[in-house]
């Protein structure tokens, strides 16, 4: 017997042992448990998507004996199990149309027209609507009308539809789509529209009223009755947790203050993360009620044709975390505000609320925003202020920077980052101004215990730099005589 044959032997002997072996602890492991350590392996695969679903990855563990194979095709929708359909043929083509696993339909072809074999199977795989989990599509109109003609009947499984469109002008989702002639019920988990009107899509958003996250691209004009009209979709998706909008158009007619007639509740959603312009955000925020909100990214940029409004006080106010750390950050014309809870700021995880305004953000805008937030600021008790070098494009000596930092009633360090002294000079001149009048009585920051600056290495004007540090000695030299001792120190 040659080496080859002694390592066949040992392998089918192997396998024979998990089968059957009661001395092995594999076997003794509740199918939960193997549940659990099969999902943990799923969830640290990299890349997902390329390795454990167009890979296949997952076949290893049903290969090692007959109790783990049927725990996996046992739990297939938790395993993300599937076969991906798309373009490019596969191998076995029937054999796996055959099987029972659920289908995922993979088609993104923005530049060609989808014909022949790539139709054949695009359809031969919608046939099973039984068992089709995902649909991601991406492509032009005449792709789009293929899809929607043979996707006329019900798919009760589906969970995730992605649809990315590629054309001119509308395009209306049929009311038959993914639903048939009855319009049966639509069991979608998540749902992506990318590049599309609300108005085409509002009579199927309607019907998607099981969704848990939702991902919309709007990049067409809107009206003063668009806000409302996704408010009255919302309003039907109780189980909403994430929503993430991205409105890339400008109002037809000029807006209104925003006045909801009434407040939609969605007490699951977590996560809001939104970009586009402050007035579809203003009318639609007014008109929404988060209590659970956890996860908050906006970034807007503000109209040249219409004057700005974003009322953001009451949608956030509703987040229960109590803020550590806020970092104030300038670039080009971009300003954001990110506020970091306790355990965020001291484990430097990715904060999980920013506010920004983007494109062209004026000192009214920034002073604007810091009322929005000024209830979540009190808390603060870590301030640190960002520019990036020379490309700042705002306006610093207009920006309020004291009544910005009267905001923060608690704070104890504040921090300049890649600054030169022209730009900090600003922020240590607001400080000097606490002791230029008598009647302020030290009320400004009155918590303040640190201030520490970090120096942009590519400054190189020594005069600002002394302008700055002038301003601050005074301010800190006051504070020493007044027995608050305010420690100044250099960062890297």
């Amino acid at each position: 017997m040659d080496d080859n044959d002694a390592d066949d032997e040992h392998h089918q002997r192997t396998c024979l042992d998990t089968e059957r072996s009661p001395s092995l602890t594999v076997n003794h492991l509740p199918d939960e448990v193997l549940l659990e350590i099969f999902d943990s392996h799923r969830q640290g695969i990299d890349p997902y998507d390329h390795q454990w679903r167009k890979g296949h990855v997952w076949i290893i563990l049903a290969h090692v004996c007959r109790k783990w194979r049927a725990v996996v095709f046992a739990s297939a929708s938790r395993l993300d199990l599937g076969v991906t359909v798309g373009p490019e043929k596969p191998d076995h083509i029937k054999t796996i149309l055959s099987g029972p696993l659920p289908i995922l339909i993979e088609y993104k072809c923005p530049l060609r027209e989808i014909t022949g074999s790539a139709l054949w199977r695009m359809r031969a795989a919608l046939r099973h609507h039984d068992r089709v989990r995902q649909i991601a599509f991406e492509g032009g109109w005449a792709n789009f009308d293929k899809l929607f003609k043979a996707t006329n009947r019900s798919f009760p499984i589906l969970e995730s539809l992605i649809l990315e469109f590629r054309c001119n002008g509308e395009v209306k989702i049929p009311d038959t789509f993914l639903r048939g002639p009855d319009l049966s019920v639509l069991h979608l988990r998540r749902l992506e529209l990318n590049n599309v009107s609300l108005t085409s899509v509002s009579g199927f958003l309607l019907s998607a009223t099981a969704l848990t996250d939702l991902y919309l691209v709007i990049n067409t004009a809107f009206s003063s009755s668009t806000e409302t009209s996704l408010l009255a979709c919302l309003q039907g998706m109780p189980c909403l947790g994430h929503l993430d909008l991205c409105i890339f158009s400008s109002p037809l007619d000029p807006p209104s203050q925003p006045t909801p007639k009434y407040i939609v509740p969605l007490s699951k959603l977590t996560r809001f993360h939104y970009t586009g312009t402050c007035l579809f955000l203003g009318t639609l925020v007014v008109g929404l009620s988060a209590p659970s909100l956890r996860d908050v990214n906006i970034n807007y940029y503000l109209a040249t044709d219409w004057p700005p409004f974003v009322q953001l006080s009451r949608f956030i106010s509703e987040v229960e975390e109590r803020y550590h750390a806020v970092h104030a950050t300038f670039e080009g014309w971009d300003f954001h505000f990110s506020l970091l809870t306790q355990s965020e700021y001291i484990g430097h995880c990715n904060p999980r609320f920013k506010l920004g305004s983007v494109s062209y953000c004026s000192p009214e805008s920034i002073a604007q925003m810091s009322n929005e937030l000024s209830p979540m600021l009190t808390t603060v008790e870590q301030l640190r202020v960002t520019f990036d070098g020379f490309a700042v494009h705002i306006r610093l000596d207009n920006i309020p920077w004291r009544r910005l930092l009267q905001q923060f009633s608690n704070l104890k360090a504040l921090r300049t980052d890649g600054v030169d002294g022209a730009k900090s000079y600003y922020i240590a001149r607001s400080l000097l101004q606490d002791h230029e009048g008598l009647s302020d009585d030290l009320a400004f920051l009155p918590s303040l215990e640190e201030i520490v600056v970090g120096k942009d290495p590519s400054s190189t004007d020594e005069s600002q730099c002394g302008r700055e540090l002038a301003a601050l000695q005074s301010f800190i030299s006051a504070r020493q005589q007044a027995g608050r001792p305010v420690k100044l120190s250099f960062g890297p």
